[in-house]
C-alpha cells in the first residue's frame, strides 16, 4: 500500500511547519496545527511572521545555515523553533520549522528519552529529503547516512559508515570529496562528484561548529543529476552551464504573473531585504540606475506585506508638470479650478490610502512642494487645495530615483529634512554589469518568455551568449529585456547568432586595447575566448574550477589550452 509523505508528516509526533523562500506557508501537519490552533488549510499561504515573530526561516534558507529560536503561540504557550533549511525534489529553496512544546535546549540535552526521539526524528527527516544525505564527524569519518545511499552510491551503509573520505577517495567510491573541502576550508562548498557506479551528483557540504568555534561535524546533501547531465550533452556548452543550474533560479512571485530572476548574492541580499521589511510601514528609498527594477522591488515589497489586498499606486514625479502635481498628489474641491473637475477631484495620495504609495522619480519633485510631502509624511495628514481641514491618510511610502540626492542636499536643490524622512530603508539596487551573474539566466528567463509569447522556438549561439554576457548594458535590465524581444522577432534562423547582435554590442569585441585590429570574425572570436581562458586560468587554482566557472568540460579546457599554447601555473594539473 501507497503512503503519501503528508501522511507520513501528518503522523510524526512534532509540529512541522514547511515555507517557501519568502516565508509563506506551503505545508503544516496535524501535530502543527493542534500546537497553533487551526488546521493545515488555515496555515497554508500565511506568512510565517504573523505566526512567530522571532522565526529566522528566511534568513536560515538563504545562508543555508540552521538555527533555534524561542517563541510561543497565540495563547502564550512556550515553544522553540527548530529551523532547517532544505531543498525540495523539484530544486527549490525551502525552510522546514519543528515546533517544540514545553520545553527549552537545555531540557532537550539533559532527557535521554528526547534525545532518543530526536535522533528517530532526524532518520525521519534524512529520508523524507529524497537525496542523498551523509554526517560526519570533524575528522572526516562517517557517523551517518541516510536510507537512499546504495540506490545512489551504490554502496550498503555499512561499507560508509565508520570509514574515512579518504579511505572512500582512494577505493574510488567518489573521485571528489566535498567533505575534506569542507574541512580545509572551514565553509559551505559545492562540489561536482562521479560515483563508483557512474552516477553524476552535485554535493553540497555545510560546516556545523562548536559554540567556542571548533567544527564539530560536516553534512553532505548529495542531488542525483545523471539524469539531467545526459540531456545537456546534447545541448550546447553555454546551455550547460545554464541548465545545469536552472534549479537553483531565485523566482518570487507577484500578482500580475510578473517574475523576479535572481541569481547573484548582491540581488538575493536586495530581496531578502524587502521580505524583511514588507510588513512595516517605514518608508523605503530605493537607489538606482534607470531601468535596474526599481519599481519591480516597490511592488515585491508591497504584495509581500500585510497591505498586498489594498491599492498600490505609481506617480511617476518626472512626467507630471510642475503646475499640475501638487493637484495630482493632493487633489482639489469642487469649484477651485476653472476648466477642472466640476465635482473636485481626489489626490493618488488619498485613492493609495490603506494601500502602497509608489513615488517615482523623487528627486523631480519641486522645492515648493516638497514641504508640504514632508508634511504628509510626518504627519499623515493630507489638505486637498481649496480646503482647510486637513484629512488622515494611512499610506505606505515608497520612493525611488536615480540622482544623487545627498548631493541634491548640498546644492539645496532637494530639502535635507525631507531627505532624511524618506531615507528610513534606503535600498540599492546595483546596475546590471554590477552582477553579471544574473545576466544569463534573465537571457534565460526573457528567451522563454517571448518565445512562447510569439509561438518561437530561438536558441542563442554561444558565441553570441558569451558577448550579451560581457556587454556592459547602461540601460540595465530593460534594455536587455528589449535587446531579446527584439532578436526573437527580428531574427530570421531559429539560432541567434554572433551576426544578429546590435552593432554596439559586436564592435565590443574589438574594444580590448591590446587585440590586433584587422582581424576576421572568427579570429576575433578565438582572440576573445583565448583571453577569457588566460583570465579564468589565472584566477584559478586547478582545471576543475576553471572547467566549473565557464561550464565547460574539462577536456575541452585542456584542449583549449593547448590550441592556444596558454600558461599556467603547475598546480593546476592536480
Amino acid at each position: 500500500m501507497f503512503i503519501s509523505s503528508e501522511k507520513i508528516m501528518d503522523s510524526l509526533p512534532f509540529g512541522m511547519v514547511v515555507t517557501d523562500l519568502l516565508g509563506k506557508i506551503t505545508f503544516g501537519n496535524q501535530a502543527a496545527g493542534k500546537v497553533l490552533g487551526r488546521s493545515y488549510h488555515q496555515m497554508k499561504g500565511e506568512y510565517i511572521h504573523s505566526l512567530f515573530t522571532s522565526t529566522s526561516i528566511i534568513k536560515a534558507i538563504k545562508t543555508n545555515t540552521p538555527s533555534v529560536s524561542p517563541d510561543k503561540t497565540e495563547t502564550g504557550t512556550p515553544l522553540i523553533l527548530v529551523e532547517l533549511p532544505i531543498q525540495l525534489s523539484d530544486g527549490k529553496k525551502a525552510g522546514l520549522i519543528l515546533l517544540y512544546e514545553n520545553q527549552t535546549l537545555d531540557q532537550l540535552a539533559e532527557q535521554s528519552q528526547k534525545i532518543s526521539e530526536l535522533k528517530q526524528e532526524l532518520e525521519v527527516i534524512m529520508n523524507l529529503i529524497g537525496e542523498l544525505v551523509t554526517i560526519t564527524d570533524k575528522n572526516g569519518i562517517i557517523l551517518r547516512v541516510n536510507a537512499t545511499c546504495e540506490k545512489i552510491m551504490g554502496v550498503k551503509e555499512r561499507d560508509l559508515v565508520g570509514h574515512t573520505v579518504d579511505s572512500l577517495e582512494k577505493q574510488g567510491v567518489v573521485d571528489l570529496s566535498s567533505t575534506k573541502r569542507v574541512i580545509q576550508e572551514g565553509r559551505k562548498i559545492t562540489v561536482a562528484q562521479t560515483t563508483k557506479s557512474g552516477r553524476r551528483l552535485v554535493v553540497s557540504g555545510y560546516p556545523i561548529y562548536n559554540e567556542d568555534g571548533t567544527l564539530n561535524k560536516v553534512i553532505n546533501i548529495s542531488r542525483d543529476v545523471t539524469e539531467e547531465d545526459k540531456l545537456e550533452k546534447q545541448l550546447d556548452e553555454m546551455r550547460q552551464m545554464i541548465r545545469y543550474y536552472q534549479s537553483e533560479w531565485t523566482r518570487m512571485n507577484r500578482e500580475g504573473g510578473e517574475h523576479i530572476v535572481v541569481r547573484s548574492k548582491v540581488m538575493e541580499d536586495v530581496y531578502e531585504l524587502a521580505g524583511r521589511i514588507a510588513d512595516v510601514d517605514s518608508t523605503v528609498l530605493i537607489l538606482g540606475e534607470s531601468g535596474v527594477g526599481k519599481e519591480v522591488l516597490a511592488r515585491t515589497i508591497h504584495n509581500l506585506g500585510a497591505r498586498k489586498a489594498k491599492p498600490f499606486l505609481k506617480i511617476n514625479c518626472g512626467a507630471i508638470p510642475e503646475t499640475l502635481m501638487e493637484s495630482e498628489l493632493f487633489g482639489y474641491a469642487k469649484g477651485t479650478f476653472t476648466g477642472g473637475n466640476p465635482e473636485g477631484k481626489q489626490g493618488i495620495i488619498m485613492s493609495a490610502n490603506e494601500g502602497t504609495l509608489f513615488l517615482d522619480e523623487i528627486g523631480e519633485v519641486p522645492l515648493q512642494l516638497q514641504v508640504k510631502l514632508l508634511q504628509v509624511l510626518q504627519e499623515k495628514q493630507i489638505t486637498p487645495l481649496g480646503k482647510t481641514v486637513p484629512v488622515h491618510v494611512n499610506v505606505r511610502f515608497i520612493a525611488a530615483t536615480n540622482r544623487n540626492l545627498e548631493k541634491m542636499v548640498e546644492e539645496s536643490t532637494f530639502r535635507e529634512d525631507l531627505y532624511y524622512r524618506l531615507n528610513v530603508v534606503p535600498i540599492t539596487i546595483p546596475g546590471l554589469r554590477e552582477r553579471k551573474g544574473d545576466i544569463p539566466f534573465l537571457i534565460e528567463y526573457f528567451l522563454h518568455l517571448y518565445n512562447n509569447a510569439y509561438n518561437k522556438r530561438k536558441i542563442i549561439q554561444k558565441e553570441a551568449m558569451q558577448v550579451l554576457i560581457n556587454y556592459a548594458w547602461p540601460g540595465n535590465v530593460r534594455e536587455l529585456q528589449n535587446t531579446i524581444e527584439r532578436l526573437v522577432v527580428t531574427t530570421f534562423d531559429a539560432q541567434i547568432r554572433l551576426e544578429d547582435l546590435p552593432n554596439k554590442m559586436r564592435d565590443a569585441i574589438w574594444q580590448e586595447p591590446s587585440g590586433p585590429k584587422g582581424l576576421t570574425l572568427k579570429e576575433a572570436i578565438d582572440q576573445y575566448e583565448k583571453t577569457i581562458l588566460q583570465t579564468t586560468l589565472n584566477q584559478s587554482r586547478t582545471l576543475k574550477e576553471v572547467s566549473k566557472k565557464l561550464g565547460v568540460d574539462i577536456s575541452t579546457i585542456s584542449r583549449k589550452v593547448k590550441k592556444y599554447n596558454l600558461a599556467f601555473a603547475e598546480m593546476q594539473l592536480k
